[in-house]
């Protein structure tokens, strides 16, 4: 997705090697001013000057908002920004950044297992530095191919805790079930990784008790639909009626019409487009919402069981 208005204008303070294949920018505002806070488990939206939007999970410290700081994997089909990063980005250049999001955060609880695999280590970072700073009892598991594609290995080594790091091509895939142990009421786990991986998680919790498994995605979940339905959508507050055809998303037909929502991944994982529903079913296609959800929607994917939605817009 292109976007040409608002964020801020940041600059790469400095470029670091994380792992083989992922560098880490820290990026700092030009004047030297404060950034706003965030909290373990946010993510950024990030423009370069290739004008693409992407996310990335914040993986500092987030008690230091003098700098930003996110990890970049080197992506073997990438769609234009990781290339950029890896083969042309240079400290000194302007990024633009729009503020934290975080629909991954980090629960109260008696214990935490972390689990993370790659580049998904990125949000659990921050996680295990707050959980042994309040003091939490917590574990971490970090599956990758090799010991040169631990990002932050060194980091992970200063940590004054229960660290495991599994490195699949020596000793086979992880055993899921063996590390998390039986189920705990008082332990929340948060896994971060590849779809495979999260996917296996899953279904190694499936007796524990539900809420506490917390995931991460990169890309969005799987999801069997039905064909696309015409639906109209009436925005409440603008008075607008919007009529929204086969093979248009929601967000396209509200922008057509010149009804302004904010949007970023426009595959429904990122929750920058979530919009408030009054009346009416969503359909929903995303990976954030559960099925359930009678009063949000994210309309870059999801669509509407009734024939009209009416949205707080």
């Amino acid at each position: 997705m292109i976007v040409t208005e608002g964020g801020r204008r940041l600059i790469v303070a400095a470029i670091e090697r994380a792992a083989r294949n992922v560098l880490a920018l820290r990026l700092v505002d030009p004047a030297g001013a404060e950034l706003p806070p965030w909290e373990p488990g946010a993510h950024i939206d990030m423009q370069l000057i290739t004008r693409q939007l992407r996310q990335y999970s914040l993986c500092g410290d987030p008690d230091d908002t003098s700098h930003y700081r996110v990890a970049i994997l080197r992506e073997r089909l990438s769609r234009g920004a990781s290339a950029y990063v890896h083969s042309f980005l240079r400290p000194g250049r302007p990024v633009r950044v729009w503020d934290p999001r975080n629909h991954f955060g980090l629960e109260a609880a008696g214990r935490y297992i972390f689990l993370a695999a790659g580049i998904g280590i990125t949000p659990i970072l921050p996680m295990v530095v707050r959980a042994q700073r309040t003091g939490v009892p917590w574990r971490l598991v970090y599956s990758v191919r090799g010991l040169e594609d631990a990002a932050f290995r060194d980091e992970l080594a200063e940590l004054d805790g229960d660290v495991t790091l599994h490195t699949s091509g020596t000793h086979g895939r992880l055993d899921i079930r063996a590390t998390l142990g039986p189920p705990r009421e008082d332990t929340r786990i948060y896994c971060c990784g590849p779809p495979g991986f999260v996917a296996a998680v899953e279904e190694c919790m499936a007796d524990w008790p539900d809420g506490s498994l917390h995931t991460e995605r990169f890309v969005p979940v799987r999801r069997e639909v039905r064909p696309d339905e015409p639906f109209a959508a009436v925005c409440a507050r603008s008075g607008i009626r919007v009529e929204v055809p086969v093979g248009v998303s929601l967000l396209q037909a509200l922008r057509r019409t010149r009804v302004p929502v904010s949007g970023s991944c426009l595959r429904g994982i990122c929750g920058a487009c979530s919009v408030r529903v009054l009346d009416g079913v969503p359909e929903h296609r995303d990976s954030l919402l559960p099925e359930g959800t009678m009063d949000r929607m994210h309309p870059c994917v999801s669509r509407a069981w009734t024939s009209e939605i009416v949205l707080d817009l």
